[in-house]
Order: C-alpha cells, then structure tokens, then sequence
C-alpha cells in the first residue's frame, strides 16, 4: 500500500513546463496522498533546493539542471528525476557606442567580416560583443575601393557597419625578428638556499613519488589496453569526469621542465616511460575501427562529435581544452627532452586535428569556438603552430589559424581593451598561439594582437602581486580595489602571462616586461605552492581581508600548471645576443654555456635583496644587469674591491671590458613602498624591495593606518629581523606573501 501512494504521488506530480525556465519553481513538501517530498538539486547555482532559479549569464547559454525528487511514505522511499533547462537571461544590454569595424583587404582575398565587436555601454564599460552579419560567408573583392556591409549587434537591435577598404597590394610592414634569446633550460641551475630553490626541490620529490601508471590510466581505460592495477584519477581527472587527461598533459610538461631543470636522470626515464606507454595508447585507438587515425586522448571521440553538433557544457567539458595540454606535453617532451617519439605522436595527433577540423564550415567553427566552457580550446593554436615549426607541414600551420577567436583577437587588433567580462585564462592561451603563429608567417596583425594584449594587462588588470582577474574573469580596466575578494588572481592565468612574456621579450626586450615577470614570479608563482611536499597549488589568490589560501590537489586546472610552475624559475635569468649577456632576474644560480665556456655564478641572499654579485669566466661581451623597478637608484658597482663607473641604457645597468675572472658586485637602493590600487587609493600593499609584504592576521576588515604613519620616514619604524625577510611594526608582523602557508593574511591595508 504504502509503494502504491509513492508512485501514486509521484505520478501525480507536475512542476510545469520544465524545457524553458526563467522563474522560480513551486516545490511541494507533500504529494496528494501523503508523501512527504524532499528536492536535491545537481547545481544550485541556477536552481537551488527551494526551487529558487538564478538564470545563466547571457552569452553563456542554458543550462539543465538534474533536479530529483524523493517521495516517502512511512518506511518507504522512492525517486524521480526531472532534467530542468534554466534559460540564459536576456541581452540586455545598452550600447552609447560600437567602435569603428575597419578592415584592409587585397583585391582576390577571400575575408570573412569579424564575428566580434567592441562596443561602449551607456554605463562606459566596453566588451566585445558578437554580431550578425547580413553577409556572413566568405568574401573576395575583385576591384579596389570601399565597400560596406551591414550587421546588427547579435540579440539586439543595434545596428552595425563594417567599412572594406579593398587595395592592389597592402602596404609592406617590416618582420620583426627576436633580438635576444633565454639560454636553454640545461645550462642553468638555482643554487644555494631559497625559497625558489626549497619551491623546486619539493616539487621535484613531489613528482618522483607519483605513480605514473595512475597518471595513464584513463587513456589505457578509454583504448582498451590493461590499467595494469594503477588507482584512479581523482578531481578533474576521475573517470566519470568529462575532463579527464588534462592533467596527464601537465604531467608530461613537468617532467620535461623538471629535466631541463635538474637534470635529474630519474625524472626523464619517467617521461621517457610515460611517452612510450602513450604511443601504444595512440597505436590502440588505431586498431579501433571507431576511432581515426591519428586520435590519442582519456576518453574517446564523442565529445567531439558533440561539440560539433553544439552540444553546451556540461554535458560535454572542453575537449580541445584537454587535448592541447596533451600536445604540450607532448612537444615539451620533445623540445627540452629531446624525445623523438614524443613529436611523432603529436605529429599524427596534429594530422587528426586538421582532418577533424579542415572538414568543417567557417561559421561552424566560429559557433563551436564561442560556446561556454564546451569550445574552450586553451591553447591549441600555439601548439599547432610549434608543431609546424617542428613538421613543415602546412596542414598543421593552417590547422592553428583555424582557432582564430575574433571576439579577443579584433579589438586587440583595434588596440581597444574589450577584456572586459572574458574569461582570463581562456583567452591568455590564445593570445600566445597569436604570438606562435606569428613566429612562423610574420603576419603583423598576429604581433600586434599579443602586444596590444600584454600591455592591456599588465597595465590595468593586475593587482600587486602581478596576479589577474576575479572569478576567473577580466573585470573592467582598473577595476582591483572593489574586487577584494576570495577567489582573484587564478594561478594559472599568471602561470601563461609570464609565458607570453618571456616570448615577447625576446621579440622587444625592454626592462619593463621583466619588471613584470619578476613580480608575478616572486610574488604570486612562488606564493602558490604548498610548503609540504603534497603537489598542492592555490586556484586563486585571495586578496580579502583575513584571507587563507587554500591549496589544491583535486587535479583542477591550477594543480596543472602548478606541477611546471617551480621548474620555470631558471628559464628567464640570463639572455643573451652576440653584443650582450643580461640578467633580467635575481636568484642565486649558475649559467654554463657549454657552447662558449661563459660561466656565471649569481650569489644572492633573497634576505638581503639589494646586494648581488656574479662571479664571471670567459665573458666576451657587455655585461648588462637589470635596474629593477623597486630601486630609486644604484648605490655602487665594484669589479673585484673596486668601485666603477658605469653606464645605464635603456632600464639596464652597462658593464664593458670585463676580464676573466671578474667578480662583479652590486648594491641597488631598497626601501619600503605603498602600492595603490588605481579604483580606490585609500587600499594599498606594502612592499620592500621585490617583495609584497603580508600582514599576519584573521582580522576580517581592513587593517586601517593613519596618513602619518605612511609618510616616508614613518615607514623607516619598520624593523626587519637581521637575516630575514620578517618585519614588524608595533603589534603588526610582516612577510613576503610567498612566506606565507596556512596563516591568515592580509595583502592589501587601508588608509583612515
């Protein structure tokens, strides 16, 4: 009896039209028999378990939500799930301006119009928003002069006019070549003791004890061949999850970083197995009549398949997200541990790539690339473009620019930041593989998009600790005061901001692009590990008030990255070009280029970072030291126990004739700064030398100062722990936020 009242109850339940929800749901406690109705929803962000709907941003489409029912009467129970779709609100969005849409074409050139555009809203906010053209398929003018085209505003009534200037020939824009160059990776050591080296010293224990069989497991599982007993993945990688394999990917590139790192010999015979194992993975899925040639991945190719039939995230998660970490860490294994094997398989998996996606229509494309989370493409275009420099074939060159995403790449091109409610780590990816693609075609318009974009960034996006975004996305330009909060600054957005970087560097090395890494490096890279050995990385970086970080080991996209961040320390000290050598970073360490027989050994007490000497054989040309941004000016320089004169070019401090042997010192001036943030100048951080300081504390507002205690000479009350990078002032501790590991903290302080 009492199973016929549930299903009678059960049966009788109606909740409405459940295919377009916009408003809240009516959830009754109790059926018409006597039931008593529980509600569980799978994601209570949009539906909760009171039946209260929060609609999905526009532009990030609709979203089902499992919502399931539990009926019970006396001792009995049973369930019933309804797949509720919560539709996406509205644009609402009011525009004062689109800025202008003029293109360049050649006579014959096939063009499609921008599938983005920039706009201004009546709230002065600028995003890049999608339109609709009337013309919408390729393009090609056979006679010079302007033409236009109309579009309107994608859900919107707004209308919109590209101008086309069509011309014989386009004007001749001189290539840019790279003027300098990072020594590899093997002929630069940390030494010493630091917090950089203890960093990688635990992560290099860290990657010795994982299990690599764990780490192939799901791709042993999806192509059949024997788990041979290994656990599973856990987090993002577990075997119901939709991401799995990604961090297999940073796997591999940890341990090709690790190598060029160390050396250490029992890292590479990891990589070396973990390629082998992945090329008998490849060689399964080719016997599988399903599968293609070329296919290596956890899972097989059905999210693939779904996503170019638009099928929205979550039911599918990023596939072309996931197989770019494994290209990576494919061609890592290639360009810094000389793996052959690991190219040819991304060779075959680059051939896959063009076949799956030559076939397909550009605005097919275009659709997949804009859908949320499921077209996440991380930086498939980058790897592409290596991969050609690495093939020649033009397939694979032609397969990256497949991934062109006008709604980042044509306002950059305007040099107009719409970064404005993008995702951070989405887009920076791309913006590299802009800057790869540029390495091999010297097509302008690729330099100017990751130029324009680095310095949107550095200049009105970042908060002290050189970190991006909040929630993961780009706020408005100079917004970083009124977002204070638990979840800014996302590890891996640094993580590939200091990869862009480095290449543009060495493209157009000026002081201030190293000014930059530097303190991304210092002060939140280094801040984002554990101080175990657990593997663990922050996601964000929280900047609020009494903040904690937390440390992930869930597999998540920061855990990724985190596992090859503290092997990168290396890789940006010493450039060097056939005039000069220059440091750009300060951190104990010795270059040995085996090519010259140049030696450098760096000696630097990060406790006293306004001294550093180098120690230097056979040096051939002019000695160039970075004049960091911290330092008002340079005390002295001593070659050996004499004071020199010097020159300063260009941010860098000039040393010529230097003889072998040469112990050359320097002390920079070091003081205590406030560093305001641009929206609200009464919330600062405090910094000494490279450093941003944390103060010591679960207080959960603001740790407030007077004017007079920030006046210059107020700040020299500081005292600092001789030895040490610990300062405190009357009942207030201080430390490096890289210091910091379980404590409480505060990162910005505010003046009353």
């Amino acid at each position: 009896m009492s199973k016929t009242i549930i299903a009678k109850d059960l049966e009788s339940l109606y909740l409405g039209n459940l295919r377009t929800v916009e408003f809240d749901l009516s959830l009754p406690e109790k059926g018409k028999f006597g039931s008593t109705f529980t509600w569980h929803s799978n994601d209570e962000r949009f539906i909760t378990n009171q039946g209260v709907v929060t609609r999905p941003e526009y532009g990030k489409g609709d979203r089902v939500i499992p919502l399931t029912v539990t009926a019970k009467y006396k001792e009995f129970e049973a369930s019933k799930i309804y797949k509720v779709n919560v539709l996406e609100e509205e644009n609402d969005i009011q525009i004062e301006q689109i800025f202008p849409v003029n293109l360049q074409k050649v006579v014959g050139e096939s063009f499609y119009l921008p599938q983005a555009v920039a706009v201004k809203t009546t709230n002065q906010e600028i995003f890049s928003h999608p339109v609709v053209w009337t013309d919408e398929e390729e393009l090609i003018l056979e006679k010079p002069g302007n033409y236009s085209f109309s579009g309107q505003i994608k859900d919107t009534a707004y209308e919109v006019t590209a101008t086309v200037s069509i011309v014989l020939e386009k004007p001749v824009i001189p290539e840019k070549h790279k003027q300098i160059a990072a020594f590899p990776m093997k002929s630069v050591r940390l030494t010493n003791h630091s917090m950089l080296k203890e960093a990688q010293d635990r992560r290099l224990e860290f990657l010795l004890s994982v299990d690599d069989n764990q780490m192939l497991y799901n791709f042993r599982m999806a192509s059949g061949l024997s788990t041979k007993g290994a656990q599973e993945m856990i987090g993002w990688d577990s075997p119901d999850s939709l991401l799995k394999g990604h961090t297999t990917g940073h796997y591999l590139s940890a341990l090709a970083l690790c190598y060029g790192a160390t050396g250490n010999k029992e890292i590479y015979q990891k990589l070396n197995y973990m390629i082998q194992e992945l090329s008998y993975v490849q060689k399964a899925f080719e016997k599988n009549p399903a599968i293609h040639s070329g296919f290596l991945s956890a899972y097989t190719e059905e999210q693939f398949d779904l996503l170019e039939e638009y099928t929205p995230y979550p039911a599918i998660w990023a596939p072309y997200y996931t197989l770019h970490k494994l290209f990576a860490g494919l061609l890592d294994s290639y360009r810094i541990g000389g793996i052959t094997e690991g190219l040819a398989i991304a060779d075959k998996l680059g051939d896959w790539t063009y076949h799956r996606l030559n076939r397909l229509p550009h605005q097919q494309l275009k659709k997949m690339w804009s859908m949320y989370i499921a077209g996440e493409f991380g930086g498939m275009n980058e790897s592409l473009a290596q991969l050609y420099e690495y093939t020649g074939k033009k397939e694979h060159l032609k397969t990256a620019k497949l991934f062109d995403n006008d709604r980042l790449f044509f306002p950059m091109e305007q040099k107009i930041d719409a970064l404005g409610s993008l995702h951070a780590n989405q887009h920076i990816p791309q913006i590299i593989g802009a800057l790869k693609i540029y390495d091999q075609t010297k097509e302008d318009a690729y330099f100017q998009i990751a130029d324009f974009f680095w310095k949107s960034v550095t200049s009105a996006h970042i908060y002290s600790i050189g970190g991006t975004g909040d929630g993961e996305m780009f706020q408005q330009p100079h917004l970083i005061g009124s977002k204070i909060d638990e979840h800014t600054a996302e590890t891996c957005a640094s993580y590939n901001l200091l990869k862009l970087t480095k290449e543009l560097y060495e493209y157009e090395p000026t002081v201030e692009k190293m000014d930059y890494y530097e303190r991304t490096m210092i002060n939140h890279i280094l801040s984002s590990t554990d101080h175990e050995c657990n593997g663990g990385s922050t996601y964000f970086m929280p900047t609020s008030p009494g903040s904690k970080k937390g440390f992930d080991v869930e597999n998540s996209c920061c855990h990724g990255t985190g596992l090859e961040n503290h092997f990168k320390y290396g890789e940006s000290i010493f450039f060097s070009n056939e005039e000069n050598l220059v440091v750009n970073l300060f951190v104990s360490s010795r270059l040995s280029d085996e090519r010259t027989g140049l030696t450098v050994d760096m000696d630097y007490d990060e406790n006293e970072p306004e001294k550093v000497s180098f120690q230097l054989t056979f040096i051939d040309r002019a000695f160039n030291v970075r004049i960091p941004y911290w330092s008002k000016k340079i005390i002295a320089v001593w070659v050996n126990e004499t004071i020199i004169s010097y020159t300063e070019k260009d941010g860098y401090l000039v040393i010529e004739g230097l003889n072998n042997g040469d112990r050359v010192s320097i002390e920079f001036d070091i003081h205590f700064r406030l560093e305001e943030t641009p929206d609200r100048k009464e919330l600062f951080s405090l910094a000494y030398g490279p450093y941003i300081l944390a103060v010591l504390s679960d207080k959960e507002s603001f740790i407030e100062f007077d004017q007079s205690q920030l006046e210059t000479t107020a700040l020299q009350a500081i005292k600092k722990e001789t030895g040490t990078l610990n300062f405190s002032l009357n009942d207030l501790f201080f430390t490096p936020l890289a210091k910091v590991n379980e404590e409480h903290y505060h990162l910005y302080l505010k003046k009353s």
